[in-house]
């Protein structure tokens, strides 16, 4: 990867790692790449960056933070480390110069989007095209304006500047999906399996399969916080998770007329984006486009043949049944699949969610209505899995307290409880079944009638 890189260059690679060292981090990313590049006091790197070495670096330590591990003799790159000291040499190419220097490292970090040193270098005197210019004058006083004075000086004809406020098509139509998650519990062989996976060389797409309400979005909120909190392999850390379901882009009516562009904007996007995990939702729903009808995951397969642009995605089980064969596509997929989770989980997924439910109804969920809904949603909601179909039976429930509530003649005194004769009564309002409560018997059950029996 280094054999182009003068000894400037490779002096900045070992300054990150130990940039990582002195932070306590057992691994190098991108952040400490621009820390290295500060600390190697390279006039034109720090010329270019239009404001002070000083304020650049508190800022950058301050978003990487410090850790606790251990001096080690290698750190491992992280995955977008690698793509940026990878993407250095093409910088170089595109200026014709023969040899990697400090400040192609720098272009190869704007290029990185989606990074922190893009997120921070982003200032209109540092769009790509006024650095190129640098590089290329014959005199760097040439230039209009001064490389560290007032950022509105900057003004080179045609330079395409950032705006820090904008947000990337990617980032606009995708979320995070562990924000304001609720705890996931349990789904750890999933969430390993799933990380697994995304390491692997062949196969390396998880496709969660199960059926509604069983959790696929739970296991992508625990993949997305491991990420986060880099409890994965060396390969994913440094990057982050972004869900996007791209039929809810496309219905959007906002986004309806200009669905092509819109997606060859968002592959385009992808494929630059090499520290992000895509999350898609729905991987296998038909998406039906001018050109034919296709699939989130169809669109994306020419690009996961990449080995920098990771992703996973979830499913139905029908759609996983009916799906086109595409031997292309099934070499890349690798299904994990999800079963309900075991009534010890359910009941702490339940528990978990409670609050957040009590809250949008104002009402108080007993641990008898929690019970309620996990018993009957077992046994009489076919068609969604636990613990989703419990959670729909506690949202119907708590509803229809609030709605009896408001029709009495006399308001509730106090807090409105929410019951488990609530819950019945919301299985029975939503699917027409009737359960009522088992009455106490006398005796033991009566004893079945051999003739009877028989003739059954």
């Amino acid at each position: 990867m280094y054999e182009r890189f003068s000894d400037r260059a490779r002096e900045v690679v070992d300054l990150a790692r130990e940039e990582a060292r002195a932070l306590k981090h057992w691994y190098v990313e991108s952040g400490h790449v621009l820390l290295a590049l500060l600390a190697a006091d390279e006039t034109e790197v720090v010329g270019l960056l239009g404001t002070p070495a000083e304020g650049l670096r508190a800022a950058l330590t301050a978003a990487l933070g410090r850790g606790t591990a251990e001096p080690r003799d290698h750190l491992p790159l992280t995955g977008e480390a690698a793509a940026v000291f990878e993407r250095a040499p093409r910088e170089a190419d595109r200026l014709g110069h023969r040899l990697v220097q400090p400040v192609h490292i720098l272009l190869a970090l704007q290029a990185t989007a989606h990074t922190l040193p893009a997120d921070i270098l982003a200032y209109p005197q540092l769009a790509p095209e006024w650095i190129r210019a640098f590089l290329t004058a014959p005199e760097a006083d040439s230039l209009p304006g001064s490389l560290t004075g007032d950022p509105a000086a900057h003004s080179l004809p045609g330079a395409v500047t950032r705006d820090p406020a904008a947000h990337s098509l990617l980032e606009s139509l995708t979320r995070d999906p562990a924000a304001d998650a609720m705890p996931v519990i349990g789904r750890a062989t999933e969430i390993d399996r799933v990380l697994r996976t995304l390491t692997r060389r062949d196969r390396r797409v998880p496709l969660l399969t199960g059926p509604p309400g069983v959790g696929k979005e739970a296991v992508a909120v625990g993949v997305a916080r491991a990420v986060g909190e880099g409890r994965v392999p060396d390969a994913l850390l440094g990057r982050r998770v972004r869900a996007l379901d791209l039929s809810a882009v496309l219905t959007d009516p906002h986004h309806r007329a200009r669905g092509t562009a819109l997606i060859a904007d968002l592959l385009h996007e992808v494929r630059e984006s090499t520290g992000v995990i895509l999350y898609l939702n729905g991987a296998l729903t038909p998406l039906h486009l001018p050109e034919g009808t296709t699939t989130p995951l169809g669109l994306l397969r020419p690009l996961l043949e990449a080995p920098d642009v990771l992703a996973f995605g979830d499913c139905g089980p029908r759609d996983y049944d009916r799906r086109d064969p595409d031997p292309g596509l099934d070499r890349l997929v690798q299904p994990v699949p999800l079963e309900e989770p075991p009534a010890a989980d359910v009941r702490e997924i339940l528990r978990a969610g409670r609050a957040a439910l009590a809250e949008h109804h104002a009402v108080t969920l007993t641990d008898e209505a929690l019970a309620a809904a996990a018993a009957l949603a077992h046994d009489h909601v076919p068609d969604r899995a636990l613990p989703g179909s419990a959670f729909d039976l506690l949202d119907e429930a708590a509803a229809l307290a609030r709605a009896h509530a408001a029709r009495a003649d006399t308001p509730p005194d106090g807090p409105l409880t929410v019951t488990a004769a609530h819950v019945t009564q919301a299985l029975a309002a939503t699917s027409g079944i009737r359960t009522p409560a088992p009455t106490a018997q006398a005796g033991p059950p009566p004893g079945h009638d051999p003739y009877v029996w028989a003739m059954s």
